[in-house]
C-alpha cells in the first residue's frame, strides 16, 4: 500500500466555487419523485435520505421531467468558478502555464471539459483532463506540483460534476442504488489557481504534503459510471452503479490511510484547526469526529446541505472555508480525500497565510 507524495509544495493564489440555481431540500426533491414515480418510490427515497443525512443540494437538471439536459452545463459552471479564481489571484488566463480539469461527468467524452473551457475563455495554452471522481483533485495537484516547480508559472485546476442528469425518473430505471444516487449527489464546480511554492506574494495560503494512494487492486469497483465501450452494445441510458455495501466496508479505511500518510510526515491532529474529508453523507462530522476522538465541530461537513459533489467536493468545501473568512493566519487544514471507484485516497495540508 504505497503512497505517493509530490516532491514540491504549491502556493494558492485564488479559489472559487460555483453552484447551480437555488438549494433544493428533500421535501421538494421527494415531491418531484412522487409526481413522476408514485408515493411508494418517494417513501423509499425518503428512508434512504434519512439514513444518509443529506438535506439539500444544488442541481443542474429539471426535476419536472423524467430526464433533462444540464442547465447550466458543466462548462458554464467551470467557467464561472475559474473566472472567480483568476480574479481572486489577480492573474489573466493567458498567464497560465497549464489548464487542468477533472470530472467523471464530462460535457462530452471528447473533447474534454478542459477543451470547452479553453474555448470559452479564449485560452491558447495547453490543457489536459483527468477522468476521475472524488480524488481527481489529488492527482491534479500531483501534476501541478511538477509543472509549477519546473516551469515557474501558474497552473489552474477545475473540478466539476453535473451527475444529476444521469437519473431517469422512471420506475423501470430506478432501483435502490439509483435512489441512493438521487438523494445523495449534488452538482457544482470549483477552481484553484496555483503557483510555485516560492511565489508567496499575494498568496492565500500554501498546499504541501500532497499525497495519493489506492487499495483497489483486485477489488470490484465500489462506484462507477457505465456507457463506455464495454457497455455501448446495451443501448440504454448511462447510469451510475453504487455498491453501497462494498463502499461501507472500505470507506473508513481510506480515511485511516490518509491520516497515516500525513502522520508519517510528522503531522498530528492537534496541529490542525479543521479536518476536511471527502463528504459522501451528512453525518460525516459526527462519524469522523467519533473515529478520531475529536470535536465534530472541527470536521467540515458541507454534504449535509450540498450533497456529495464527487470530483468537485474537496475544492468546493475548501473554497467555502477560505472565502468565509473564518480562517486565521497560521491555521492549518488537513484534507482527507477518498474515492470509492477503485478505493483511492489522497489529500494535502493547507496552511492559511
Amino acid at each position: 500500500m504505497a503512497v505517493k507524495f509530490a516532491k514540491h509544495s504549491l502556493s494558492l493564489k485564488g479559489i472559487e466555487h460555483a453552484l447551480p440555481h437555488h438549494n433544493i431540500d428533500n421535501q421538494y426533491l421527494l415531491e418531484k419523485l412522487k409526481l413522476q414515480c408514485g408515493l411508494l418510490m418517494a417513501r423509499k427515497a425518503k428512508a434512504i435520505a434519512r439514513r444518509i443525512g443529506i438535506e439539500g443540494r444544488h442541481l443542474c437538471r429539471d426535476l419536472n421531467v423524467a430526464t433533462s439536459k444540464p442547465s447550466p452545463t458543466s462548462i458554464e459552471l467551470s467557467v464561472q468558478a475559474l473566472n472567480g479564481a483568476l480574479l481572486a489571484a489577480d492573474i489573466e488566463i493567458s498567464q497560465l502555464d497549464y489548464l487542468l480539469s477533472h470530472t467523471c461527468t464530462p460535457h462530452t467524452q471528447v473533447p474534454p471539459n478542459a477543451a470547452w473551457v479553453a474555448d470559452k475563455l479564449a485560452y491558447h495554452g495547453p490543457y489536459l483532463e483527468l477522468r476521475q471522481a472524488c480524488t481527481g483533485f489529488a492527482n491534479g495537484l500531483q501534476i501541478a506540483s511538477s509543472f509549477c516547480a519546473v516551469n515557474q508559472q501558474p497552473v489552474a485546476i477545475v473540478g466539476c460534476e453535473t451527475g444529476s442528469v444521469y437519473f431517469d425518473m422512471d420506475n423501470q430505471f430506478i432501483d435502490t442504488e439509483q435512489l441512493v444516487n438521487y438523494v445523495q449527489m449534488g452538482d457544482g464546480a470549483a477552481a484553484v489557481v496555483l503557483a510555485p511554492a516560492e511565489q508567496l506574494a499575494g498568496s492565500i495560503g500554501t498546499i504541501s504534503d500532497i499525497y495519493l494512494g489506492h487499495i483497489g487492486v483486485g477489488k470490484e469497483a465500489g462506484f462507477y459510471l457505465d456507457s463506455g465501450s464495454h457497455d455501448v452494445a446495451n443501448k440504454q441510458m448511462a447510469r451510475f452503479h453504487h455498491n453501497t455495501q462494498a463502499v461501507r466496508q472500505q470507506g473508513s479505511q481510506l480515511f485511516e490511510l490518509g491520516l497515516a500518510a500525513l502522520q508519517s510526515r510528522g503531522h498530528h491532529l492537534d496541529d490542525f484547526r479543521f479536518i476536511l474529508p471527502h463528504q459522501a453523507n451528512g453525518h460525516i462530522d459526527r462519524l469522523l469526529g467519533d473515529a478520531l476522538s475529536i470535536e465534530s465541530s472541527r470536521i467540515i461537513n458541507d454534504a449535509k446541505s450540498l450533497g456529495n459533489l464527487g470530483s468537485a467536493a474537496i475544492w468546493v468545501s475548501l473554497a467555502k472555508l477560505i472565502n468565509s473568512g473564518v480562517l486565521n493566519c497560521g491555521d492549518k487544514v488537513m484534507v482527507l480525500g477518498a474515492e470509492a471507484t477503485k478505493y483511492l485516497y489522497g489529500g494535502f495540508v493547507y496552511h492559511h497565510l
